[in-house]
């Protein structure tokens, strides 16, 4: 494949059973088994993702993840958290960082070999991992979670903003029902799916323009919600491109 993964893991077995499993894939691997190393190894070997746990010693994996996004050299790094930390703050926590996708320990290698070629595929595709959306009157700040409609400020229940938060961070992929019942609810909590139709259902009140024939909360028929940019932010984009574009043969 022609990819390099960076696995980080301060357990040595793990970090063993996972760079087993990325060469059996086909990858080549790095490893470290602290946080600093981790972005030692990021800043000068670039690899093509990285595996990250969260429990590491002194510079944990939330700390890390924050760094990288913060170097123009690796902010955009793909990086799925590996976790054993299963309560729904600890993982909003690191999309909040920037992390691209999670996996909780124990996990099945052949996931985490399946998600790892998910991400990698999303990143050649170069879409983007927004953080804010200016969408006509409405607005969306995933840096400081701030959510505005014609200028006044939107209120949401915790489990919305969660919703909005996980479906936001990961623009034009399909978030199944099981996904948002296990990063809201976990996976010891009894939700139906019928309660989350209830939540989204709130949300496009309270950000769609009619909420009976939404645009941005997207159904997926029997599977589950797809976040959307609506036309108006991306004919914007396009528009910007097209000026720069045209002064820039002006001024040849």
């Amino acid at each position: 494949m022609g990819k390099t993964i960076l696995v980080v893991d301060d357990e040595k077995e793990l970090l063993g059973l996972v760079t087993l499993h990325m060469k059996m894939a086909g990858f080549e691997v790095l490893q470290a088994q602290d946080g600093q190393k981790a972005l030692e190894i990021s800043k000068s070997q670039k690899p093509d993702l990285i595996i990250l746990d969260l429990k590491l010693p002194e510079l944990d994996g939330w700390k890390v993840c924050k760094l990288l996004r913060e170097e123009a050299s690796t902010k955009d790094m793909p990086v799925i958290l590996l976790t054993a930390l299963a309560e729904t703050e600890d993982i909003i926590k690191g999309f909040d960082m920037g992390a691209d996708d999670y996996v909780k320990k124990p996990f099945s290698p052949r996931e985490l070999v399946a998600r790892v070629k998910r991400v990698l595929s999303r990143s050649e595709e170069k879409i983007p991992a927004q953080r804010k959306y200016v969408m006509g009157d409405l607005s969306i700040d995933l840096e400081s979670f701030s959510v505005t409609r014609k200028n006044r400020s939107v209120s949401m229940s915790e489990t919305e903003r969660e919703i909005l938060t996980i479906l936001s961070s990961h623009p034009g992929i399909l978030i199944t029902h099981e996904q948002l019942m296990d990063q809201v609810w976990g996976e010891d909590r009894i939700v139906e799916y019928s309660n989350i139709s209830v939540h989204i259902r709130n949300l496009r009140k309270k950000i769609e323009e009619d909420p009976d024939h939404p645009k941005i909360i997207k159904t997926v028929k029997g599977l589950g919600y797809k976040f959307e940019e609506v036309e108006s932010k991306l004919k914007t984009a396009f528009e910007a491109v097209s000026i720069t574009k045209n002064n820039e043969r002006s001024m040849k």
